[in-house]
Formats: structure tokens, C-alpha cells, sequence
């Protein structure tokens, strides 16, 4: 065993046979930004034998003060490349896949299917509640964390029959309802926090060390150093949509990509006012909260695309859209304004 690991071994309770469970152990990251950054330097540095990094955004200046795996010659770059040249760094030993794209409904479980653990750094709703559905469907327990502000929540889902996202929140809320952490800002230590929290959680699992925190949710409040746990019940009757029912493909373009297009597209920038006079590239104004108003006249349109700054809340607007109207060509700008 290598000697890097030999506080772990020391371990009263842990020892070799959870490091060698470590060892063997799949994990697949969600998301390289807030959460992802400390969640897979943790487990990298701990001796997780495979790590998969799942992110198709790239590194951005805005990104520095909470993602610690990146720094200012990152910027413009993939952040799953970087995130795995920067864990191999840490720890040459450890086998790392960069899987630089976007999960969605056609590629979810094929995806999901190699790996023993899945972490959701997810930083918004849709990709959220997908991971969680497929990992109900494929039987994988989830470690689900979430920060915004100066506040998170971290929990584990669907591990040995225990509860998931859904017996918390049945659906998603509608776009508007609550704001993510391009409008409403974050702390970024608070996600530094979570992640590592989400870390712990995971080698809790592997390892099968300790308590998990299966049916309940853990909340921290940062400004007030607040810790509370929320137990829920599994609901007899939680829905977990049909993944296997295919919608209607949305195209994910980059920016290159729109400029190259011989369709004439409807653009919509779905950010808020305030984004929106910082930068722009035109087109017409409908922020995410007003695009269920805007539905009928987006619906006659024959080619639309949106567009925020990371390609969130565009994703969130197309997925709307299509599930109106089929005979729209609708698509979204998935790289970074």
C-alpha cells in the first residue's frame, strides 16, 4: 500500500481494507466547477482508484474564486481536461476520464453505467433532477450537493433503498422561481465546504465507514455557522419519468459554430436585465422566468436559439420549448458568453 495513505491506514476502523476500497471504487463527478473542484481533489488525494469528470463548460475568470482546481492561464480552456491534469498532479496513480460533454437524456446511461458512485456538482435544476432519475433507474446511490450564497445542502440518495430527490422535492421548480448562482451570487468557500462534504460522504460509502446521510438532508448556514438535518420519508408514490422515452433533440452549438450555421436562428438571450447590458450578442430579450409567457410566439418560430452565459439556463429554455412544439428547430449556445 502506498505510504501517501498512511494517516488513512493508522485509522482505527479504516485501515487497508477501506483504503483498498477505495482503491477499486468508480466515481463519477457531475459537474467540474464549484463543488466538483474540491469533491475531486479529496477523493483524487484519498486514493479513489477512478475518477470520471463530466463537464462540457469551459473555465472562465468568474470561476477563479471558488473552483480551486483552476487557475488564470486555465481560463478559455475545458474544465474536465484541466481538472484531470490538475488530479493526476495530485496524485499520478489514480485513473482519470475526461468526459468533456453535457449530460442529457441520450447519453445518460451509457454514461452513468461505469461507475459505482456518482457525485451531483450540478449547478442547475434540469441536470439535477436527470442524475438523480437515472440513478434511481440504474440502482447507483448518489451523493447530491448544492450551494448558493452563503448557504448549501448535501445529502445521499438512493443507497440501499433509501429515499432520492424526489421524495424531497417532487418536481424541479418552474424557471425564475429560484435563482442560481449566476444571478444570486455565492460565497466561495460555501462550496468549497459542500464539496468536501460530498467528498466525506462518498468515501463514507465506499468504504462503508460511519453514517451516511440517507433520508435527510443536511443545510449549512454559513453566516450563522448553522448545521441542521431535515429527515424526510421515502413517498410510496415518487414518479421517476421514463428516461427512455426519447425527446426531441436540441442542438447544443459554440458560439463558432452559430457564426458557421447556414440556419437562420431566432436568438434569445434568456438572462437577466442586468447581464444583458454587461454583454451582449443581440437578438431578442425574454429572461428564463418569462419564456413559459413567450411560449405561443417562440412556437412559430421555424429555427429558435438561446443563449445565457454558461448555457444553463439556455438548456432549461430549449427543454421548455421542445416539450410544446415539435416542429421547432430549437437548439442553445452551450459554451461560455
Amino acid at each position: 500500500m502506498d505510504n501517501r495513505y498512511a494517516r488513512h491506514i493508522r485509522l482505527m476502523g479504516f485501515g487497508e481494507p477501506a483504503q483498498e476500497a477505495l482503491s477499486k471504487a468508480r466515481v463519477l463527478l457531475v459537474g467540474c466547477g464549484g463543488l466538483g473542484c474540491p469533491a475531486g481533489m479529496y477523493l483524487a488525494r484519498s486514493g479513489v482508484g477512478t475518477l470520471g469528470l463530466l463537464d462540457a463548460d469551459v473555465v472562465s475568470l468568474t470561476n477563479l474564486h471558488r473552483q480551486v482546481l483552476f487557475n488564470e492561464e486555465h481560463v478559455g480552456r475545458p474544465k474536465s481536461t484541466v481538472a484531470k491534469e490538475m488530479l493526476l498532479k495530485a496524485n499520478s496513480q489514480v485513473e482519470v476520464t475526461d468526459l468533456q460533454q453535457r449530460l442529457d437524456t441520450s447519453n445518460w446511461r451509457r454514461i452513468l453505467s461505469d461507475y459505482d458512485v456518482i457525485l451531483d456538482c450540478s449547478d442547475n435544476f434540469t441536470t439535477r433532477y436527470l442524475v438523480n432519475d437515472a440513478c434511481v433507474l440504474l440502482d447507483k446511490p448518489l451523493v447530491y450537493g448544492a450551494a448558493n450564497q452563503f448557504e448549501g445542502q448535501v445529502a445521499v440518495f438512493n443507497h440501499n433503498g433509501s429515499g432520492n430527490l424526489r421524495d424531497l422535492f417532487p418536481e424541479k421548480p418552474k424557471p425564475g422561481v429560484i435563482q442560481n448562482c449566476e444571478e444570486a451570487g455565492v460565497l466561495g468557500v460555501i462550496t468549497g465546504i459542500i464539496g468536501e462534504f460530498m467528498a466525506l460522504e462518498a468515501i463514507k460509502l465506499i468504504t462503508e465507514t460511519g453514517d451516511l446521510l440517507t433520508n435527510q438532508l443536511v443545510t449549512f448556514d454559513g453566516l450563522g455557522f448553522g448545521i441542521h438535518r431535515i429527515k424526510y420519508a421515502v413517498r410510496p408514490d415518487t414518479h421517476i419519468p421514463d428516461l427512455t422515452v426519447q425527446k426531441k433533440e436540441l442542438m447544443a452549438l459554440t458560439w463558432d459554430e452559430v457564426a458557421q450555421s447556414e440556419t437562420s436562428w431566432k436568438l434569445v438571450d434568456v438572462r437577466s436585465e442586468k447581464e444583458r447590458q454587461e454583454v451582449s450578442k443581440g437578438g431578442v430579450h425574454i429572461p428564463l422566468d418569462q419564456i413559459s409567457e413567450q411560449m405561443d410566439v417562440l412556437g412559430e418560430e421555424t429555427s429558435v436559439l438561446f443563449y445565457c452565459k454558461t448555457g444553463g439556463r439556455a438548456l432549461q429554455a430549449a427543454e421548455m420549448l421542445a416539450d410544446a412544439y415539435n416542429q421547432t428547430t430549437i437548439g442553445y449556445v452551450r459554451d461560455t458568453l
